[in-house]
């Protein structure tokens, strides 16, 4: 029985055998290679002391005046040798291989490199608002572009196209954005508060008397008593304020006004019935209250106005092409003379060739009022001829005769 049994003892010193015989083969591979380094040691450095350096250079099989140069060379670089496959070279020979931490360095370095130049670029690339404040014209210069530049407002440099834009408002016949476009507040809240004007009837309307009538109703009613107020109100009375109707009918078929209206492409905005509306004023016309204020003598040698020399030097207004202004191109008023001294009229604009620019300022062209003598037919079209009758022609003659 005891022979059947396996002997597991045996079975365990035969692995522990076959594991020192392995031990000791290994042992001895380590010991030859270590003898191996130790003989190619001294070869190695007789080379080091002749101070003989062994490298590999890769012939140019391409000619460079090859018109397909640069294609044949992209293709071979990638074949020759470089730093990285000398390196891989001497590893294969045997020379020992750098450590973790000399390899970490450079490459540290390089990341360092590759952050730093990223970042410059990043500093050195403009963002899009930046991009756009570059390449946004200024008012001055966007006046010089457009034909009206009176048209041109602050926010239109910031528009995608602010030619067109321009050119949009300038067009005849165009209708402006309303002002509140650009407000916080919401429109015609910035008026609460303000205590409104009585509503005032038209003056033809109020010529009837009806505002007297209802004046003397309103008096009436508030000396009522309630029982009084109550009975009204159940059983009313007509016709209490009756007016006649031939005064009715003047009032809105002949003595009738036209309410203010607003132009074309004017539009309302808050506070707009508040503006001085300078409806009797004509521009270039010089009030007394106006030359008072500026310090010009009513009485005497004529002064000229204090913006003369500025319109001499810029020209006439734009917004006014037919205004005649003394002094710039239409005749000074008699007794002033042209010249910078006290009551001067400054210098007239003339040309190179002494012609004036802006008009007849020196008054040589005078405009004479030009009769036409052709002879035009007053009748109306379609007018029926008179017949004259036999009696008539008769008379005629017998006159004719008798003279």
């Amino acid at each position: 029985g005891a022979a059947d049994k396996p002997d597991y003892n045996s079975s365990k010193n035969k692995k522990k055998k076959e594991k020192k015989k392995a031990k000791k083969a290994a042992g001895g591979g380590t010991k030859d290679s270590g003898a191996g380094a130790a003989a190619s040691a001294p070869a190695e450095a007789t080379a080091a002391d002749l101070g003989v350096e062994i490298e590999y250079v890769a012939d140019s099989m391409v000619d460079q005046s090859d018109p397909n140069f640069n294609e044949w060379s992209k293709i071979f670089e990638h074949f020759q040798k470089g730093p990285k496959d000398t390196a891989a070279e001497a590893e294969a020979e045997g020379a020992e291989a750098p450590s973790a931490e000399e390899v970490k360095k450079p490459v540290a370095k390089e990341a360092e490199d590759s952050d730093d130049e990223d970042g410059e670029k990043k500093k050195d690339k403009l963002s899009r608002k930046k991009f756009k404040l570059l390449n946004r014209l200024s008012i001055s210069e966007l006046k010089q572009l457009v034909k009206r530049p009176d048209v041109v407002e602050v926010w239109d440099v910031t528009a995608s196209d602010p030619r067109l834009l321009v050119y949009l408002k300038s067009y005849r016949n165009s209708v402006p954005v309303p002002r509140h476009w650009c407000n916080k507040r919401k429109y015609l809240q910035g008026k609460r508060g303000i205590e409104k004007s009585a509503f005032q009837l038209p003056a033809f309307i109020e010529a009837t008397g009806i505002a007297k009538l209802r004046q003397a109703y309103e008096e009436k009613n508030s000396e009522q008593s309630s029982k009084q107020k109550a009975r009204a109100q159940s059983r009313p009375k007509m016709s209490k304020m009756d007016i006649d109707y031939q005064v009715l009918h003047d009032a809105f078929f002949k003595f009738q006004t036209k309410p203010t209206m607003t132009k074309h492409g004017d539009l309302y905005y808050e506070s707009k019935e508040l503006e001085v509306k300078h409806t009797e004023r004509r521009p270039g016309a010089v009030s007394d209250e106006l030359k008072t204020a500026l310090g010009m003598p009513m009485e005497g040698v004529p002064v000229p106005p204090p913006w003369l020399i500025n319109m001499q030097r810029y020209g006439p207004p734009p917004s006014y092409p037919n205004l005649k202004v003394p002094g710039l191109n239409a005749p000074i008023p008699a007794g002033a003379q042209f010249g910078f001294h006290s009551g001067g009229w400054g210098k007239p604009p003339v040309d190179e060739f002494g012609r004036p620019i802006y008009g007849d300022v020196f008054g040589v062209t005078a405009t004479e009022a030009v009769v036409d003598e052709t002879d035009v037919e007053k009748k109306w079209w379609g007018e029926i001829e008179a017949v004259e009758s036999e009696d008539e022609e008769e008379e005629e003659e017998e006159e004719e005769e008798e003279s």
